[in-house]
């Protein structure tokens, strides 16, 4: 998932149950009146229908308020889609598929479910889909950077992050001032609230949920709002229960990370580095390489050397380590290290008009919606969103971990103008099964320990470091017979290596 501003420094996946309002977890948020559903072949009335030769996916607009303390106030559109089972049996609570996020469409990925592991859950289950609030064929607020500064090769590392910041800031100011109203509510809660809109639209007493990476925030939000609304819920790749973009970036940097791990592996390996066998001599060399490059970076044909590039290289996984130290001891010895590969090109940005967008399905889906991203990620973050905090946070992780710390800068929340109270994540009575991959870096297995802590729900343990990977896995088997039986578990699982 691309930020809104495609920053040189990474991006995060990535966020809790809030509210923008003023409702309790033990406040009902269903409309006074349910919502009629108009169900069609999503292929014939979806503009640009993602999904060659569809015969099966309907969709169909609901509307719901915008704020949900305001019930009869403003509302918008939330396009929903869905898949019939397949099968005789259709008293399963039906499921809705969470693909992640944010800022992406989901409409089509009831579609998605069919060609993975999770298929047979669509013989008994109607499958859902939804373009959360701010996405895809929903009511959204389309709006572009404008531009990117063109920051010199040899910047240092406050400068890029500077400009990183005041790019980010420019985009947040510039877009939420169109309709500030809109934005304040793009909320994970206020998702959760929409989904249970849809619920009741239905006539479901109850749903099934499997969500990936962002759209585990929106499970946890449902569930800690809607406790006695969830038959069943399963959340992989899982987001932190509480927004703090520092804390996360800190996270991001420590996943995976096996620097001191890689110093001994070099200290074992004299005889081919000749760097000597003293792991704390080694170390300190290598910090003063990235001292050095951060103070001096070294522009080499289209990369440029700095210090976030040694911290790349110490950071590798056990798999790239044989690259990374050619790559360190070649500078050290003053040489230059090998070209990177080609990337196949930046990041999609956002599409659109540059204007509020009240949608049907006589338009696309907009790809990115860059102001969607931030605000689900900002509305609710509780760490600071100037420059100066941005910056001390980076630099005390970086003191913390010589290393690799302070390598990992996002700055989507720069100066970001709305600011709503969280609402808490909390434990539930429904079942809960959680899965983290061990060694994974876009939403890092802390994370899913942060969130069985706040939920109380029962968390498995896939050994990859794959993204959301638990649906092409052979133990995808335990997903299946968790919907059909609802028995959680608390051990491991083989994952792709």
């Amino acid at each position: 998932m691309p930020p809104a501003v495609i920053p040189r420094w990474g991006t995060l996946l990535t966020a809790t149950a809030v509210l923008s309002g003023l409702m309790s977890p033990s406040v009902s948020a269903e409309p006074r009146d349910a919502a009629v559903l108009d169900w069609r072949p999503c292929a014939t009335v979806a503009k640009d229908w993602p999904v060659p030769d569809d015969t099966r996916t309907e969709c169909a607009q609901l509307r719901v308020p915008l704020d949900y303390a305001k019930p009869r106030g403003r509302t918008i559109s939330i396009a929903v889609s869905r898949i019939r089972a397949g099968g005789p049996d259709r008293e399963a609570e039906p499921l809705l598929y969470g693909p992640g996020g944010p800022g992406v469409p989901g409409l089509a990925s009831p579609a998605t479910v069919l060609d993975t592991g999770l298929r047979p859950l669509a013989v008994d289950h109607d499958i859902l889909g939804m373009d959360v609030r701010g996405t895809g064929y929903s009511d959204r607020l389309d709006c572009e950077p404008e531009s990117f500064p063109d920051v010199p090769p040899t910047a240092g590392p406050r400068e890029r992050a500077e400009a990183d910041f005041d790019t980010q800031a420019e985009f947040n100011k510039r877009c939420v001032a169109r309709d500030p109203e809109f934005v304040r509510q793009l909320t994970p809660a206020n998702a959760a609230r929409d989904i249970d809109s849809f619920r009741q639209a239905l006539g479901a007493p109850k749903i099934d949920f499997y969500g990936v990476s962002f759209s585990t925030a929106v499970g946890m939000a449902y569930r800690s709002l809607f406790d006695d609304r969830v038959h069943r819920m399963w959340l992989d790749s899982v987001m932190p229960p509480v927004l703090d973009h520092s804390a996360m970036d800190g996270d991001v940097e420590a996943a995976g990370n096996g620097s001191d791990a890689f110093v001994r592996w070099l200290a074992r390996h004299d005889e081919e580095y000749h760097l000597g066998t003293d792991t704390a001599a080694i170390g300190k060399r290598l910090v003063g390489l990235r001292d050095e490059l951060d103070r001096r970076p070294r522009p080499v044909k289209d990369e440029v050397m700095n210090g976030e590039w040694v911290a790349n290289r110490l950071a590798s996984p056990p798999s790239g380590w044989l690259s990374a130290a050619i790559d360190l001891v070649s500078v050290l010895e003053g040489g230059t290290p090998r070209p990177s590969p080609k990337a196949a090109g930046p990041a999609p940005r956002a599409k659109g008009s540059t204007g509020h967008r009240i949608l049907g399905y006589d338009t696309g889906d907009g790809g990115l919606n860059g102001v969607q991203y931030a605000a689900m990620l900002c509305d609710t973050d509780t760490s600071g969103m100037s420059f100066p905090a941005m910056w001390d946070a980076l630099r005390a992780r970086r003191t913390a971990d010589p290393y690799v710390g302070g390598s990992y800068f996002s700055p989507w929340c720069a100066d970001w103008p709305v600011h709503v109270p969280p609402t808490p994540v909390v434990h539930g009575n429904s079942p809960l099964q959680l899965s983290g991959h061990r060694g994974e870096g876009i939403t890092p297995y802390r994370w899913a320990r942060q969130a069985q802590e706040a939920t109380g729900g029962a968390l498995l343990t896939v050994q990859d470091d794959i993204h959301g990977s638990l649906s092409r896995l052979p133990c995808v088997s335990r997903v299946l017979d968790f919907f059909r039986d609802g028995e959680t578990t608390d051990g491991t699982c083989p994952g792709v290596r």
